[in-house]
């Protein structure tokens, strides 16, 4: 090949991935055209390629394309495949001329890239964000965020020490696209991966973890790029948002495991579900911080004698069960007791619906439905109790929230957020579903204000010594050192 040809073949290979890489990102998901079952579950490095393996998922130019009556679309002799046999193999850390390769030294600080799902400000991702200020601050640490989007979260993290970073992705889980179409996204989502990996190969971080189950790029760059992995899983994906799994949640969860060197829960119930189809003795748990936007004077609650200010936060969708407080508030008022709701978050689907006209009947002012909104701890605030009737929660963020200011909680007997209530002495508990007993524990702690302050003084203290940012981070520091061996 010309020396030109080779030089103008050079430049392009820097931005088309390695097609053998491709291949091993492709087969790892399950997704080539050929090849034993056994191939596409462990296969860890260059295997030889098929055309079609390569044609998923490569940009082609137009002179590499051939007329489609040829029977190859991709032969083994194209420029690009002649240029991958002359370019010599690459080893993690090695350096890429053009490239800024970080060295190790013995007192370097530890260099840490985190991978977010998503860029918006919800929970799973204010988790995030407390994990990196909690290692930045902490810990001295250079953490790295890798965002699939522009976002909101973006700011935050530049404010609390991380170093923000959009490389755009796609997840296998999702609630709206229907399996086969989220089946065919982890063709382009491969291409992300591979050059997720070749940032990764340059950065050399001693540590890649993926903070939510729903997206594995973060997993399968670090494989590729030799560096390892933790997984932080926020949820069930299925139980609690919806999620269909394009390869299933057992396959899915075999796949977390083969990919992580430890895998990080939230919650005990959640670490039980993953633990069923994992490694033993890989699973851990590790209570969120929780600190956002809770660096403020305590306020007492409103506390009126049996007008309980009852409080639901979180998106209005079926499995977080509003549906449960309205009707206790109905039961309530038909006993006298001058309960009120507020449900604030914003609305999902026609279920925002379905609850107003659930609220028709009721008297005026006994449910407000509210969008969602700016300062939810000010909402805390304004209430006597909080109620979490998710179906299946994996954590319930918002209960430790109702804690660290001191506020009873009511939570469903279900899923992680069980687990928060009972060791915490912060609230009772109640069938899911079950308004009928939801209404009696309202009705209890509106009764008794001293042992709804009891509740609210118990769970403030346990919070405060369970969810921190130096626990967090020290859990996760500590995670990752077992990874590593």
């Amino acid at each position: 090949m010309p020396a030109r040809s080779i030089a103008a073949h050079e430049t392009m290979w820097r931005r088309i991935p390695p097609p053998h890489d491709v291949a091993i990102v492709l087969r790892w998901a399950g997704l080539t055209c050929g090849g034993s079952h056994a191939d596409r579950e462990t296969a860890t490095g260059s295997r030889g390629l098929r055309s079609c393996d390569v044609h998923a998922c490569r940009p082609q130019r137009p002179s590499q394309l051939r007329p489609a009556s040829r029977r190859s679309i991709l032969p083994c002799h194209t420029p690009v495949r002649d240029l991958a046999e002359r370019l010599p193999s690459r080893r993690f850390g090695d350096p890429v001329a053009g490239d800024r390769v970080v060295t190790s030294t013995p007192d370097a600080a530890m260099r840490i890239v985190l991978v977010s799902h998503s860029a918006r400000l919800g929970g799973a991702e204010l988790c995030l964000l407390e994990l990196a200020e909690g290692l930045v601050r902490g810990h001295g640490a250079e953490v790295d965020v890798v965002l699939p989007a522009p976002g909101p979260l973006a700011a935050p993290l530049i404010a609390a020490g991380a170093r923000p970073r959009v490389v755009r992705n796609y997840g296998w889980a999702t609630a709206n696209v229907p399996r086969p179409a989220a089946m065919a996204l982890m063709a382009p989502n491969a291409v992300a991966i591979v050059r997720l990996a070749a940032w990764l190969r340059r950065r050399r971080p001693h540590v890649v973890a993926t903070n939510s189950i729903i997206n594995p790029a973060g997993a399968y760059a670090a494989r590729l790029a030799g560096v390892p992995h933790v997984w932080l899983v926020n949820e069930y994906g299925d139980l609690d948002h919806g999620y269909r799994f394009a390869l299933g949640v057992e396959r899915t969860l075999r796949r977390v495991d083969r990919l992580s060197g430890r895998i990080v829960t939230c919650s005990r119930a959640l670490a039980r579900r993953v633990g069923e189809h994992v490694a033993d003795g890989k699973v851990e748990v590790a209570y969120y911080a929780v600190t956002t936007g809770l660096d403020r004077p305590l306020l007492p609650a409103p506390g009126e004698a049996l007008a309980p200010r009852v409080l639901i936060l979180g998106r209005k969708h079926p499995g977080k069960g509003q549906i449960d407080a309205i009707r206790a508030v109905a039961r309530l008022r038909e006993r006298g007791c001058a309960a009120k709701l507020r449900a604030v978050g914003e609305s999902q689907g026609t279920y925002g619906l379905e609850l107003e006209r659930e609220c028709a009947g009721l008297a005026a002012g006994a449910v407000t439905l509210v969008p969602r909104v700016a300062d939810a701890v000010a909402e805390i605030d304004a209430c006597d109790v909080l109620l979490l009737c998710s179906r299946c929660e994996a954590f319930g963020r918002v209960v430790v929230e109702a804690m660290k200011r001191s506020r009873p909680v009511v939570v469903t007997d279900a899923g992680g957020a069980r687990e928060l209530a009972v060791d915490s002495g912060g609230g009772p508990l109640y069938p899911p579903g079950d308004d009928a007993a939801l209404a009696d524990a309202i009705e209890r702690l509106g009764r008794d204000p001293a042992a709804a302050r009891r509740m609210g003084e118990s769970g403030l203290a346990w919070a405060g010594r369970h969810c921190t940012l130096a626990g967090y981070a020290d859990s996760f520091l500590g995670a990752v050192r077992r990874a590593r061996g």
